[in-house]
C-alpha cells in the first residue's frame, strides 16, 4: 500500500477512536414518560376529601345492641342539646316460648352519645322502663314510641284492654351532672266504651328530688289514677 494511503487509514482510526470514546461518557437522556402512565400529584381538594370523617350511620349503631338482644326501635337525634347527632336504642331480651300474657323481662333503654367526631358510645342504659313484649293486655305491645328533642326525650309506653292506661316519661339533660334527670311523667287511663277518663300530671319537684334516667324505675312512683266505678 503506498505510504499515502496508509497515513489516511490511520487518520481515520484515530477519528473513529476518538469519536467513539466520546459517545460513550456521554449520558443518555432518559426518554419522557408517555402522559397516559403520568400520575397527577393529589390536588388540594383530594386532600379535603380524605380529611372528611364519615359519621356514624343507623347500621353501624346497631352494633352497640347487647349480645343476645333485639333491636326494638332506634331514634336519631340531639340528646344534650349541643346540636350532636346522638340516639336511643330500644332492645329486647329473648322471650321464653312458654311465656304466658303479661310475662316476660322489661326491654332496655340505651342512650348513646356522639363524642363530636362521628362516633358513639353508651352513655346511659335504663332497664326498667320499657315493659315486656307482652305485658300490654289485650292492646298488645306497650312500647308505643320514644321522641328526641334538643336536650331532653320522651318514651311513651301504653296497654289495657276496656280501660287503656297510658305514661308518657320525659327526661331532660343535665349539663353541671352529665347525665338525664327524670322532669315528668304524664299517666291517662280511658275507658274505652264510657269515655271516662283520669289523667295525671308528676313533676319532678313533687317526686322526692332527682331521679336519674339509669336508677328510674315506674314502680316507685305513687299510684296510677283509676277510674270510678259505673253501675250499669
Amino acid at each position: 500500500m503506498p505510504p499515502m494511503s496508509k497515513r489516511l487509514l490511520a487518520l481515520s482510526l484515530s477519528i473513529s477512536a476518538v469519536l467513539a470514546a466520546c459517545t460513550a461518557d456521554t449520558p443518555s437522556t432518559p426518554a419522557a414518560p408517555d402522559a397516559a402512565t403520568q400520575t397527577a400529584a393529589p390536588t388540594a381538594t383530594d386532600s379535603a376529601k380524605e380529611a372528611v370523617m364519615p359519621t356514624l350511620m343507623s347500621d353501624d349503631i346497631h352494633q352497640l345492641v347487647p349480645a343476645g338482644m333485639t333491636l326494638v326501635d332506634s331514634v336519631r337525634g340531639d340528646l344534650t342539646g349541643k346540636g350532636l347527632d346522638d340516639a336511643l336504642l330500644v332492645a329486647a331480651p329473648p322471650t321464653a316460648p312458654e311465656a304466658e300474657l303479661g310475662q316476660g323481662s322489661p326491654r332496655s333503654v340505651l342512650l348513646l352519645r356522639n363524642d363530636g367526631s362521628g362516633q358513639m358510645q353508651v352513655a346511659a342504659r335504663n332497664d326498667r322502663l320499657v315493659p315486656c313484649e307482652r305485658c300490654g293486655g289485650m292492646a298488645g305491645d306497650p312500647y308505643a314510641y320514644s321522641r328526641i328533642e334538643a336536650g331532653h326525650f320522651t318514651i311513651s309506653v301504653s296497654g289495657g284492654s276496656r280501660q287503656r292506661w297510658a305514661s308518657d316519661y320525659r327526661f331532660q339533660y343535665q349539663p353541671q351532672s352529665n347525665s338525664w334527670q327524670l322532669a315528668s311523667v304524664t299517666r291517662e287511663i280511658t275507658d274505652t266504651v264510657t269515655g271516662q277518663n283520669q289523667r295525671q300530671e308528676l313533676e319532678a319537684s313533687a317526686l322526692g328530688g332527682a331521679l336519674s334516667f339509669a336508677d328510674f324505675d315506674p314502680a316507685s312512683l305513687p299510684a296510677a289514677p283509676e277510674l270510678e266505678e259505673q253501675l250499669n
